[in-house]
């Protein structure tokens, strides 16, 4: 004979409190801060690979419909962004990221981040402090990036 509903629910509910038990909350919040964690690990390869311009690196991780706003408003495509750095165009001296903080919701992950840049796109200097967003979405079980934007930070804000 099975146990009532109620009773099933009150023995659940009384061994989630029990320790070396692993419940269903535990497994929720083991996988969040594993995809958090590959969530910063990719944002920081991405860095690594804008000072390296490692197009081969973009290619895989940029998902095709990638959208990106810089911080004078331009649009920016994964091809756009390509022919940039096949010219000689841009190039990142460093990128050093703080305040980072991941937002999980289910299959994306939305990245902020206080990012101190030294660069270079053609005549235009890069270099300064940016409030940036990245957007994450989780494909066949690889994490792409899909939306990317920049905000120059004022230097009261840029603590």
């Amino acid at each position: 004979m099975k146990p009532p509903l109620p009773a099933l629910v009150v023995a659940t509910v009384l061994s989630l409190g029990q320790p070396g038990r692993h419940t269903l909350f535990q497994a929720g919040a083991l996988h969040e801060d594993v995809a958090k964690e590959q969530i910063l690990a990719l944002d920081q390869q991405l860095n690594t690979a804008a000072v390296k311009g490692d197009l081969k690196f973009f290619a895989k991780v940029m998902s095709d419909d990638y959208v990106g706003i810089a911080p004078d408003g331009m649009i920016l495509r994964k091809p756009l962004i390509a022919a940039h750095y096949q010219a000689g165009l841009l190039h990142y001296e460093s990128i050093v990221r703080s305040e980072v903080e991941v937002h999980l919701h289910d299959n994306c992950a939305i990245l902020t981040e206080a990012t101190a840049v030294k660069g270079r796109d053609g005549d235009t200097d890069l270099s300064g402090t940016y409030r940036i967003t990245r957007v994450f979405l989780k494909r066949s079980g690889d994490w792409q990036v899909i939306a990317f934007q920049a905000t120059p930070m004022r230097p009261s804000a840029a603590k």
